[in-house]
């Protein structure tokens, strides 16, 4: 700038500072730490719903609509019965849990649970039908699981749910 008053300094006056150097380097080779459980750990696997309309029929990441649609028509046959039928909502989702984490230890494939239809409950409601999903897709339990689906009218039909478990 020539010296006329165009610089700056001249416009700004006493306002005017030297601006810093900017931000401090990030070093890229190093991560940064986190601490504690990442939510999508915490909270499972991703599943997909083919239809939404039906929550009662699910699958992980990496299961095809094929093997889903087998497991809705029975096959694997399941290995273990577990029977919820008449079990209380609170102490039925620990349980279906437990048995779970059992069947995969002994490395069984397929499983049933039977969880009725809600056609004794009082109020006429489907209260375990409608939990298993979410007791099958969040934490441990969701981990364990690839996919599940109303059993087929053989087994149970909409009383009962076949489940596929990880290896």
């Amino acid at each position: 700038m020539s010296g006329d008053g165009d610089d700056f300094a001249d416009l700004f006056g006493d306002k005017a500072r030297p601006l810093g150097h900017g931000p401090a380097r990030v070093d890229k080779r190093t991560k940064p730490t986190v601490r504690g459980k990442r939510t999508s750990e915490a909270a499972g696997p991703k599943f997909r719903w083919p239809d939404p309309e039906d929550p009662g029929c699910a699958a992980a990441e990496g299961v095809s609509d094929r093997q889903l649609f087998a497991l809705r028509r029975g096959d694997p046959e399941p290995e273990e019965r577990i029977d919820l039928h008449g079990t209380r909502k609170d102490a039925a989702g620990p349980l279906l849990a437990k048995r779970i984490r059992s069947a995969q230890a002994q490395g069984l494939r397929c499983l049933i649970v039977i969880h009725g239809r809600g056609q004794h409950s009082p109020l006429g409601e489907a209260v375990l039908k409608d939990s298993i999903p979410g007791w099958l897709t969040k934490g441990a339990t969701g981990h364990a699981v690839l996919a599940f689906a109303p059993a087929p009218d053989r087994m149970g039909g909409n009383g009962a749910t076949l489940v596929l478990l990880r290896a």
